[in-house]
């Protein structure tokens, strides 16, 4: 017998997070040579899934800035549905540039995904520091894509008899 649950739980007990925001919310970051300036930091308004509604912020900063710079992403979900959004997670994927592996073609730096971790005080806000890497003299752009998650409600679970 099954039924289905208030709790996000597949029939193995696990949680299932369905993206709670709309897809492709990218903030493009600037990796500049070293000794470049450090520029403004860059925001990005996070929409529904539906891209209806303003759900919350996301910062990077600086949002340009030289080779091995620390860069903060901080992402406030909105009162309203803070309650809803359970995980954060970006997407970091790098421009490909450089000859990294001399088969004479440019390749990326790759691609990660990373969890934010959320404010003991505040529920809605969330941050993590990233650094960006590369050689002094690299230039090129990344895309840090933020997800918002939220438990699945309709996620079928087992129900002991």
């Amino acid at each position: 017998m099954f039924a289905l649950g208030a709790v996000a739980c597949d029939n193995k007990g696990k949680v299932v997070w369905v993206e709670f925001n709309a897809p492709d919310q990218t903030i493009k970051v600037e990796v500049l040579p070293a000794g470049s300036p450090e520029g403004e930091d860059t925001t990005l308004e996070l929409l529904s899934n539906l891209g209806r509604t303003v759900v919350g912020e996301a910062l990077v900063s600086p949002g340009s800035a030289p080779v091995g710079t620390e860069h903060l992403l901080a992402v406030d979900v909105l009162d309203d549905f803070e309650e809803i959004v359970g995980r954060v997670t970006v997407v970091v994927d790098t421009e490909a540039v450089k000859d990294l592996d001399d088969d004479g073609e440019a390749d990326s730096r790759g691609e990660g995904e990373f969890e934010l971790l959320r404010d003991s005080a505040d529920p809605g806000a969330w941050a993590l520091t990233l650094q960006s890497l590369g050689a002094d003299d690299e230039s090129r752009t990344d895309r840090f894509t933020v997800v918002l998650w939220e438990k699945d409600s309709l996620a079928e679970i087992d129900v002991a008899e």
